[in-house]
């Protein structure tokens, strides 16, 4: 009941609110964070049951052709005026490219990451606009990831064939325990003026 009332509030806020009202920095770090934490749950939790029902190549196939639909459900939850992406630097799926400021933000996470500094679960981002962007940053973290997102060479041939044939531009190898995957990216629009 507490969740449903949560959520019901979350989207009263976005249904209500977003066309006249500015977004506090903190009630963006606060809902962008609910969010990005859903979609990293979420997706764990798809990849367990994948690798239950089908091993590594069940999970591949998840992350490759069904991840994108589950994040975009998250989305619609929360209000269809928000943006909800995955992005990185090491990307195999063009959609999860970065865009230019996005590209800057990832390679600052990745230089704190590598300079052994703290990395906060979120950082904000607010543009001139009135919009903003939440990002969650993603590590390698798991010895599973590392079986699609390890070294080329050490991963099963299966799955780098599967890989190849979804993605030309294939970024997504030679990642470590520890180093910087990615982001999810939740982005707030700028308030509309009022007419």
């Amino acid at each position: 009941m507490r969740r449903w009332m949560q959520a019901l509030l979350v989207g009263a806020l976005f249904c209500v609110g977003a066309a006249a009202q500015e977004y506090s920095v903190k009630e963006v770090q606060k809902i962008g964070g609910k969010i990005s934490k859903e979609v990293q749950k979420t997706l764990k939790r798809k990849l367990k049951q994948a690798k239950k029902s089908g091993g590594l190549e069940a999970m591949a196939e998840y992350c490759a052709e069904k991840s994108l639909t589950d994040i975009d459900a998250i989305r619609r939850k929360y209000g269809k005026e928000l943006s909800v992406r995955r992005v990185s630097l090491g990307h195999r799926n063009p959609k999860n490219a970065p865009k230019a400021d996005e590209k800057k933000m990832l390679e600052a996470m990745d230089l704190l990451v590598k300079a052994n500094a703290f990395l906060p679960k979120t950082i904000v981002q607010a543009h001139e606009d009135g919009s903003y962007k939440v990002y969650a940053p993603i590590t390698l973290n798991s010895r599973t990831c590392k079986k699609c997102h390890g070294d080329k060479e050490s991963i099963d041939p299966k799955i780098v064939k599967y890989f190849a044939s979804k993605y030309k531009e294939d970024r997504g190898y030679g990642f470590h325990s520890g180093d910087l995957r990615g982001a999810i990216v939740v982005t707030f629009p700028a308030p509309k003026e009022e007419e």
